[in-house]
Formats: structure tokens, C-alpha cells, sequence
């Protein structure tokens, strides 16, 4: 087996079971396709960091929310 298929296993073997988790949302200007705003959370972590950018988004939206079909 050589070096690059080697490492596309473990990376795969790494990820199995997680989550792939935007450390900055979109929605607060971070990059959907930059690989640093990218990290790896288990499912229990996706959770609680997903209840943690909610809750910051509705504080800064003055308690609104992210309704993207809510009328204006």
C-alpha cells in the first residue's frame, strides 16, 4: 500500500462516526470552503456546538431566531 492511500485510510478511519462542524457559521462570515473553518466533532459534540451558535445567533438577531421563511 503506498503512502497516499495509506493516509486516505486513516483519514477515513478518523472520521467515521463524526460530524464535519463549520467553526465559524456561514451566517457570521465564515467560510463554507475553507478547510481551517472545518473540524471533526463527535456526534454529543456536534450537538452542544450546534445549541451554542443557535443560541449566539438568536441573542445578536434580537431573539428572532433563523427563520429563513418567517415573513418580514
Amino acid at each position: 500500500m503506498n503512502k497516499s492511500n495509506r493516509q486516505r485510510r486513516l483519514s477515513v478511519h478518523k472520521s467515521r462516526g463524526k460530524e464535519i462542524f463549520e467553526i465559524t457559521p456561514i451566517i457570521l462570515g465564515g467560510s463554507p470552503a475553507d478547510p481551517t473553518n472545518k473540524v471533526l466533532l463527535s456526534r454529543e459534540e456536534h450537538i452542544k456546538a450546534v445549541a451554542y451558535w443557535n443560541r449566539i445567533i438568536k441573542e445578536n438577531s434580537g431573539g428572532k431566531g433563523q427563520d429563513s421563511h418567517a415573513e418580514p
